[in-house]
């Protein structure tokens, strides 16, 4: 007889996940689902290859997906160039305002970190501490605000609270800007600039009305 167990709360079941996530990575690259792209040379974060499994798990989630949305749905499907030249995305706004704020560690600067992504740990790990209802509410409007702050505005804030980088303790530089967009020359003389589409909606944009 099965007895049917009521679903976790959305936070305990997280938990759970962070706890098992190690093991299930390992175990994800151990059958070779994914790997590190080019890892026998020390490979690129955020670059990765799928192994057959991965592919076929690839597949049937696109496959689920194309169910739903193209026939159940019956919303139209198009596929775009995923290289787009400099003039659409200046259009759009992306190259202006596509971007983010990073610090690096002082004494290493191929360590760096996205400051709002910094700020919001810190401020998280304060709300942790035994804090006064002013202080609470101080450091969850920060938290909430990190991605909305300006240049000047960030670095004030790093220099109040004097957050350091989370690995070694060491100061950090001023935030800078850096955009969020690939790169990349097009054509054989490569006098045009192109980008890796940012937004996967783009070619919406520009097909249709």
């Amino acid at each position: 007889v099965f007895e049917l167990q009521p679903p976790c709360p959305p936070i305990v079941a997280m938990s759970e996940f962070e706890r098992n996530r190690k093991d299930l990575e390992e175990l994800c690259k151990r059958r070779f689902f994914f790997r590190q792209g080019s890892e026998i040379y020390g490979g690129v974060a955020g670059f990765f290859t799928y192994g057959p499994p991965g592919c076929a798990l690839k597949t049937n989630i696109i496959q689920q997906w194309r169910n739903h949305f193209v026939i159940e749905e019956q919303l139209m499907e198009i596929e775009d160039a995923y290289i787009m030249p400099h003039a659409v995305l200046k259009a759009s706004g992306h190259v202006d305002r596509f971007s983010d704020f990073l610090v690096r560690d002082v004494a290493d600067e191929k360590k760096f970190f996205r400051a709002d992504k910094l700020l919001e740990d810190v401020m998280e790990a304060k709300l942790k501490e035994n804090i006064s209802a002013e202080q609470k509410k101080e450091f969850t409007v920060i938290k909430n605000q990190a991605d909305a702050y300006s240049q000047e505005d960030i670095a004030a804030i790093f220099k109040k609270y004097d957050i350091r980088s989370p690995d070694s303790g060491n100061a950090l530089t001023e935030p800078e800007p850096f955009n969020l967009m690939f790169p990349t020359p097009i054509g054989p003389s490569g006098m045009i600039q192109g980008f890796l589409r940012p937004e996967t909606a783009q070619g919406i944009f520009l097909n249709y009305k």
